[in-house]
């Protein structure tokens, strides 16, 4: 757990408001199981090599996520990536129910300012800024942090094709 995630579960009570709209659950488990769980599946898209390419690529991308809960739009976690970023410098990232993975901001603080009501940012990084956790001052200095990190989208994409053509599939164009 990050000093960040340790002083967010510290001042729950304190964000109560801003954690109900966000409808923000946190869990103790970076290997949670939940985000990769495919029990869905039929067995007729168990054998179809297109689906098990995509499961395989998103199976992979996860265990580069250190998962630390959910909110109203899905699973949450710090992207570490291919290149191993440290957690303290991991973005948050978020997976959705159709599968596609968004960085959401470069901090938790980030990821809570930016998740909320936009007409609400500056009562909301008010909020999170007297509970200790840092914020950037405006929306758009949030999406500027993100320009340094690899998207995991693309990551899950390049495993994808790559599943795909071993599996005697052509790859997907971008």
């Amino acid at each position: 757990m990050t000093p960040e995630l340790k002083l967010l579960r510290e001042k729950l009570s304190d964000l109560s408001e801003l954690v109900e709209s966000l409808e923000l659950e946190l869990v103790d488990d970076p290997k949670w199981p939940e985000p990769s769980d495919m029990s869905y599946l039929t067995a007729k898209e168990r054998v179809d090599p297109d689906i098990m390419s995509n499961v395989d690529a998103m199976l992979a991308t996860n265990e580069l996520i250190s998962w630390f809960g959910r909110d109203m739009e899905g699973f949450l976690g710090l992207w570490r990536g291919p290149k191993n970023t440290p957690l303290e410098q991991a973005p948050v990232v978020r997976l959705d129910s159709e599968g596609q993975y968004d960085l959401v901001a470069a901090t938790v603080g980030n990821y809570m300012a930016i998740s909320a009501d936009a007409d609400e940012f500056v009562e909301q990084r008010t909020a999170l800024v007297a509970a200790g956790l840092a914020v950037a001052s405006t929306p758009e200095e949030i999406w500027e942090a993100l320009a340094q990190f690899e998207d995991p989208n693309d990551f899950r994409r390049g495993l994808y094709n790559a599943g795909r053509k071993q599996r005697g599939l052509a790859p997907l164009a971008d």
